[in-house]
């Protein structure tokens, strides 16, 4: 006959053995987490302010809605925080810079960058980014002029978003130049044309483990990858019209465009191509990035190993590829004319 009294205690046994498990367990995910972080992020990952900035800029609560007719959405005034892991403020105006007055200073050549991400740039400093490289570039070597490269990047802009930007704000600064950043060869609009924010997430709390496993193709020419340049490609037609739209916009306030391709990822150079001969045929500018990554391992030239946005390192060639071009084309000028 069975003893209850040993049944209870192999029950109670069972329970403990389970706990312990259980404990061991979630000591091991605790351990294998912050293993991965400090991989991923180096010391970083010990920051807790830091790693919470580490996600999608829906989730940070920095975006408001806009008034502007089409732009849908803009950053927030007066931001000091951070953004996948850099710092991460904004002006009075919700501008990802420092402070511009709207009216031009006498003696300046302004240029107004007009982009998404990574114009933005995302999880670079901003005076890493490639437009502050080109305005401290030009003031150090044209002293007596006074050069301002304002930057209207938001992270998620499209061709839409873009194009409103430009026409009822960045042309409220009265630019002598225009830079339209197609940011990694973007092209093709967005169809949201309300704001719905999302709800505040604090990222430090998500798994990156779990994030790291999911994007391990990331940087692999694969099927996915394809079919999103098989949609770009789909797309060059409605981008034919927006182009004409900045075409119309050149030529009615007297401001040269400059389509530049803002991009780290070689294998987007076929593409680069097809963007070329449509600014060429609606009289506008062009710039390409890409060529001087030809022999560059993308994963260099990323902010960190689970995100393909450009780093400090990209962005320094960004600025090279931009200025060369943009003197080739006698796009800077050097003095103001009386």
């Amino acid at each position: 006959m069975t003893n209850p009294q040993n049944n209870q205690n192999s029950s109670q046994s069972r329970v403990k053995d389970l706990f312990v498990i259980f404990i061991l367990i979630l000591v091991f995910s605790l351990i294998l987490e912050q293993t991965i972080r400090f991989y991923l992020f180096g010391t970083d990952s010990l920051s807790y302010h830091k790693m919470k900035s580490v996600g999608s800029m829906g989730y940070t609560g920095y975006l408001k809605k806009s008034d502007l007719p089409g732009v849908v959405y803009e950053f927030k005034p007066g931001i000091d925080s951070y953004f996948k892991l850099a710092n991460f403020q904004t002006n009075s105006h919700g501008l990802r810079d420092k402070e511009y007055s709207l009216e031009k200073p006498d003696n300046t050549f302004r240029v107004a960058v007009i982009g998404g991400s990574f114009t933005v740039p995302a999880g670079v400093e901003i005076d890493e980014a490639f437009h502050s490289i080109l305005e401290k570039r030009l003031n150090n070597e044209h002293p007596d002029l006074n050069y301002e490269f304002i930057n209207f990047g938001v992270s998620g802009y499209r061709i839409n978003n873009k194009l409103s930007t430009l026409k009822y704000k960045a042309l409220e600064y009265k630019p002598d130049l225009i830079l339209f950043i197609l940011d990694n060869s973007q092209f093709t609009e967005d169809d949201k044309k309300e704001f719905n924010p999302k709800s505040k997430k604090n990222q430090f709390f998500q798994s990156f483990t779990y994030k790291l496993i999911s994007k391990i193709k990331l940087f692999k020419n694969d099927r996915k990858h394809q079919e999103s340049l098989d949609d770009h490609l789909r797309g060059l037609k409605e981008f034919d019209f927006a182009l004409r739209d900045l075409s119309r916009i050149s030529k009615n306030f007297n401001i040269p465009i400059c389509i530049v391709v803002l991009d780290h990822d070689y294998s987007h150079y076929e593409l680069s191509g097809k963007i070329k001969k449509l600014a060429e045929k609606n009289s506008l500018y062009y710039s390409n990035t890409i060529p001087l990554f030809k022999d560059m391992d993308l994963r260099d030239m990323t902010i960190y190993k689970i995100d393909i946005h450009p780093n400090g390192k990209a962005n320094q060639i960004f600025a090279e590829a931009i200025y060369n071009d943009l003197q080739n084309q006698s796009l800077i000028k050097k003095q103001i004319s009386k």
